[in-house]
């Protein structure tokens, strides 16, 4: 990973602990994370939180009253910590391609907070009808980054980095890829070979347009 997208990674952790400011909440949010991505929904317990964060199962109803809340904190979190990262990634110094490509590094890091996330989004896509309630609205967001990513497509097409196609089509892909590569790498060995940044982006580089930049979007 490259040093400015060390930079990002750092500071979505750092937003995070900003929206989380609690310690002791932070643990149990990251304990259920990791065992709702395991386990699913309806096979993690409280109790199995309370342990996986080193705390009694009394401690973690101090917070939450049940599994369902804390699950529909995590996917609020996991919208709102897409969208920052995408507003971190445009506020940096520069090129519209360049901040691309560190908004996908720190997305895809194998130990970055994102990777619950795609665990999430598998397990939500696989038994929706079974998600809390305030998790289902909390998805509402998911369009955000979507919004925040466009600015960024136009900056760079109007500077002849981009591919002059869509900007809402090159961003809906640019998240459907990064969730089914990220989904891949929470599951797959270690050892699994991973594309390049470069690779991963191609589609987005003139040069890999068609001379009827049309035909990309059908």
């Amino acid at each position: 990973m490259t040093e400015r997208g060390q930079e990002l990674l750092a500071a979505i952790l750092q937003g995070f602990e900003g929206d989380v400011p609690d310690g002791s909440m932070r643990r149990i949010i990251e304990a259920s994370m990791e065992l709702f991505a395991k386990k699913g929904l309806h096979g993690t317990k409280i109790k199995d939180i309370a342990q996986h964060a080193g705390f009694s199962q009394g401690f973690v109803y101090n917070y939450f009253s049940t599994k369902d809340a804390i699950y529909a904190r995590i996917v609020a979190l996991a919208a709102d910590g897409a969208a920052r990262a995408v507003k971190l990634a445009a506020a940096m110094d520069g090129s519209p391609y360049e901040r691309i490509c560190w908004l996908t590094e720190a997305l895809l890091c194998p130990d970055g907070l994102a990777m619950h996330h795609w665990r999430l989004i598998q397990m939500q896509a696989a038994m929706p009808e079974a998600l809390p309630e305030d998790a289902a609205m909390a998805k509402g967001k998911a369009g955000k980054p979507l919004a925040l990513l466009i600015p960024l497509l136009v900056d760079g097409q109007q500077r002849g980095e981009i591919v002059p196609l869509d900007p809402m089509v090159l961003a809906v892909a640019y998240f459907g890829m990064l969730q089914g590569l990220g989904i891949l790498r929470a599951q797959g060995p270690a050892d699994m070979p991973f594309p390049t940044v470069e690779l991963i982006l191609r589609f987005l580089r003139p040069e890999e347009g068609r001379a009827n930049g049309e035909d990309l979007q059908k």
